[in-house]
């Protein structure tokens, strides 16, 4: 008789726990269900009322909604005898034999940042800049970098280098860019507001493109960008200090856009 106040898969599985305790390896007949579920029984079960009544290995006598049971999976399961002793296994999402598994989850932007925060960030030396004079009073990120959101924001003096970025940017269509004064004379400042994370990997690669751009153009006056993306409520989407050598590199293909971004953002 079922105790009322627990659900009927909690007392199948007590019951079946219990017959584990005090028989051995008699059962003949295997029970799938439609939840990915088995029950080892003594025999086929038995239909009434809409309920399958199943004998254990050691005799107790339980039921269940037939519903539940997967008819067609357990007839052909059971054109042998299988043995083995009463038992409940949650099989979860695996897959039948032969099916294609499950394509992996494609990571977000947030995955990517949590498997490589500051604590874990293996980041190479000659990006950190430690050589590289900050500007007055910068605040500094939690793996030490130059906060670039918090630095004082100064014109940017070249302004063919800006005009040419402009110019490049809205060509992309990338909107929401803001030049500022960088850290060096040759380094500038590139700040542009990104909304979703497919707008901050798209504003990456743009940015990439236009650092080759420019630095063809004016290599005396552009050696490298620092680029900031922000969200529009203001919180930072990452930071880097971008390379023509970087910009080449992903351009190129050699390092997929999220790797780079991973190996390269500045926490």
């Amino acid at each position: 008789m079922r105790r009322p106040g627990r659900s009927l898969g909690t007392i199948l599985t007590l019951v079946i726990f219990a017959a584990l305790c005090v028989v051995g390896p008699l059962a003949a007949y295997t029970i799938y269900l439609k939840d990915g579920k088995t029950v080892q029984a003594k025999s086929k079960y038995v239909v009434r009322d809409g309920k399958a009544y199943i004998t254990l290995p050691n005799g107790t006598q339980s039921f269940l909604d037939a519903k539940e049971i997967d008819v067609p999976r357990t007839e052909k399961a059971n054109t042998k005898d299988y043995g083995g002793s009463a038992v409940v296994l949650d099989q979860g999402t695996t897959p039948p034999p032969g099916a294609q598994p499950a394509p992996p989850k494609r990571k977000t932007l947030s995955d990517l940042i949590a498997t490589r925060g500051p604590e874990t960030r293996d980041l190479p030396t000659a990006r950190r800049e430690t050589s590289t004079p900050e500007r007055p009073q910068a605040s500094r990120t939690k793996a030490g970098f130059s906060d670039l959101s918090q630095a004082a924001r100064q014109p940017y003096g070249q302004v063919d280098v800006t005009s040419a970025l402009q110019q490049f940017f809205r060509g992309q269509g990338i909107e929401g860019v803001e030049l500022h004064a960088g850290s060096k004379a040759d380094r500038p400042m590139i700040e542009i507001t990104t909304n979703s994370e497919g707008s901050v990997f798209k504003a990456l690669a743009v940015s990439a493109s236009a650092l080759l751009h420019v630095h063809e153009q004016y290599p005396d006056k552009v050696a490298a960008f620092e680029l900031l993306l922000m969200t529009p409520s203001r919180e930072r989407a990452g930071q880097f200090v971008l390379t023509p050598e970087m910009a080449s590199d992903l351009l190129a293909k050699k390092v997929e856009l999220t790797a780079f971004y991973v190996q390269n953002v500045q926490f």
